[in-house]
């Protein structure tokens, strides 16, 4: 079974910005009554934005029209008119509520279906340096098969160095149509050696759930993230765990950021009994509640968390926790306590914002501060570069086998 590594890579744990773009997501909802109010000289209040504010636009957009030397045939005017979408929501300074162009949010939707075209690398970006690191490999992807090697450094796509870009940016442009070929140059080991990789993309269905047998009675899962495959490849993975008798269960959450809310909601229903798993509330305090039934896996667990396990991934632990079916170990979680809405408009853009806090069964709301596990364990990055020794993988057996 191949670890998605996403707690080691590059001996950056809780350094990341994960590669998921949403963290957490309560599905796509097209907007399409009405249309989009147009720019005019009206001094009406459209929302937020003052009549003064609409005709300030007006003003220089006219500026721009009648001074600007247009030296480059570059530039169009939807690239003026994205610039301002993008430009109301970055000004919320909210990293979780974005605009997105029809072309950006056509490559997002992918990410959340977990079926793609690419060369199946996950991509992370050090929150300190701002490199951009191979954090997870598919297997058998043509990253995997052309010789990527986890803890990668992004340093150029197709001979255009990744300075400068987002997180998304990059993705985009490693992406690509089946049978189309991109070349990066990777930054690698402490010498950051240049190693040039040229790749042939194809279809990717992400890996996200994988099982594997600790001992004779206890089971091990590692669920890399939320996406639509996530929910029959946990389920799948939980027959096939349960067929060999399984009394224990340790879930391996690390490197985890999060994703559909209620994937997460199902596999938490899987593995609890009766009980709220989670609700938000919106400004206006209006409640959103998923529930678990009685039928439940009914083992003792030990659920493995670090500083990327955010958002989804939270929720699970957090409710593992309340519910008193488990005990947590590794390192306080991301702290992502915040759900975002999706909402499509007509032309096929998108905008992603934040609208509702989460609470786990308790009441507590984690937002900036994260989960305390109940055994706290910083992961030996270099002890697992050595011999691959895991640590806090090593220390949740060791919890295990004293919990019936």
């Amino acid at each position: 079974m191949k670890r998605h590594l996403g707690f080691t890579a590059g001996l950056i744990s809780g350094l990341l910005a994960a590669c998921l773009v949403l963290g957490m997501y309560a599905g796509i909802r097209s907007l399409n009554g009405g249309s989009a109010a147009g720019i005019g000289g009206s001094q009406a209040s459209y929302g937020v934005l003052s009549g003064n504010v609409i005709q300030k636009i007006n003003y220089l957009n006219d500026l721009i029209d009648e001074r600007y030397l247009k030296y480059s045939d570059d530039l169009k005017s939807t690239d003026i008119s994205e610039g301002i979408y993008k430009g109301m929501f970055e000004s919320l300074g909210d990293q979780f509520s974005e605009y997105y162009t029809a072309e950006e949010f056509a490559a997002l939707q992918a990410s959340f279906s977990g079926s793609f075209e690419g060369i199946g690398a996950g991509i992370s970006q050090n929150k300190v340096t701002n490199e951009f690191i191979v954090s997870t490999l598919t297997e058998n992807s043509p990253a995997e098969k052309a010789g990527v090697q986890i803890g990668d450094i992004f340093s150029k796509v197709d001979g255009k160095s990744v300075d400068g870009y987002s997180l998304e940016e990059l993705v985009s442009h490693v992406r690509g149509e089946k049978g189309s070929k991109v070349e990066i140059e990777f930054l690698r080991g402490e010498d950051k050696e240049p190693v040039t990789i040229e790749i042939t993309r194809d279809s990717i269905e992400s890996k996200t759930v994988s099982v594997d047998m600790i001992d004779d009675d206890t089971g091990y899962m590692i669920i890399a993230a939320f996406e639509n495959v996530t929910e029959s490849q946990f389920d799948k993975g939980l027959e096939e765990l349960k067929s060999k008798k399984i009394k224990k269960l340790i879930l391996d959450l690390r490197g985890n950021s999060g994703g559909n809310v209620d994937v997460c909601a199902h596999i938490a229903d899987k593995l609890l009994p009766t009980g709220t798993i989670v609700y938000t509330k919106n400004k206006d305090g209006k409640e959103n509640r998923w529930s678990s039934d009685a039928s439940c896996l009914g083992v003792p667990m030990v659920v493995l968390v670090d500083g990327n396990s955010a958002s989804a991934s939270e929720i699970l632990a957090g409710a593992i926790k309340d519910f008193g079916a488990g005990k947590l170990v590794g390192t306080t979680t991301y702290g992502k306590g915040i759900v975002q809405d999706v909402l499509q408009l007509k032309d096929g853009s998108a905008v992603k914002i934040t609208t509702r806090k989460y609470y786990s069964p308790s009441g507590n709301n984690i937002q900036g501060t994260g989960i305390e596990p109940d055994v706290v364990v910083e992961f030996d990055a270099d002890r697992y570069i050595e011999d691959h020794y895991d640590n806090q993988l090593e220390k949740a057996k060791e919890i295990i086998k004293g919990m019936n």
